[in-house]
C-alpha cells in the first residue's frame, strides 16, 4: 500500500494522461485481474470473481476504481473491519473489492 500512496502523491504533481497516474496504474492491475479471471474461466477453473453480464469489457472506469480503493482503505470491509496491513499489495485490495462487488453465484467455486 505504500506504493499506492506514492502513486496518489504523483497524481497530484504530474499529469501524464487525461486521467491521473494512479488511475492508469490501477487500470493496469484491473486489466491483469480481468485477463486472469477470463483465462481461469476458459480453463474451467475456479474464478477470482464473477462480473455481471452487462459489465464493460474493461471492468470499470479507473476513476471509479480509484474511488472504491480509497473508500476501502479508509473503511476496510475485511472481517471485523480490520485495517489492511501496510505490506499488503494494492492488487490484493483491488481483488477484494472485485470479489465483494461481483460475487459469484452460490455453488460456483471461487479462488480466495
Amino acid at each position: 500500500m505504500a506504493d499506492y500512496q506514492k502513486w496518489r502523491h504523483a497524481t497530484r504533481t504530474v499529469r501524464a494522461t487525461p486521467t491521473g497516474l494512479v488511475e492508469v496504474r490501477l487500470g493496469g492491475i484491473l486489466s491483469g485481474l480481468l485477463l486472469a479471471n477470463r483465462r481461469l474461466g476458459r480453463a474451467g477453473a475456479p474464478l477470482l470473481f464473477c462480473p455481471p453480464a452487462d459489465a464493460p469489457a474493461d471492468g470499470m472506469a479507473s476513476v471509479e476504481l480509484r474511488k472504491r480503493v480509497d473508500a476501502e482503505l479508509k473503511s476496510p470491509s475485511r472481517p471485523g473491519g480490520e485495517p489492511w496491513p501496510a505490506e499488503t499489495g494494492i492488487g490484493a485490495v483491488i481483488l477484494h473489492i472485485l470479489q465483494r462487488a461481483w460475487r459469484c453465484p452460490a455453488g460456483r467455486q471461487v479462488v480466495r
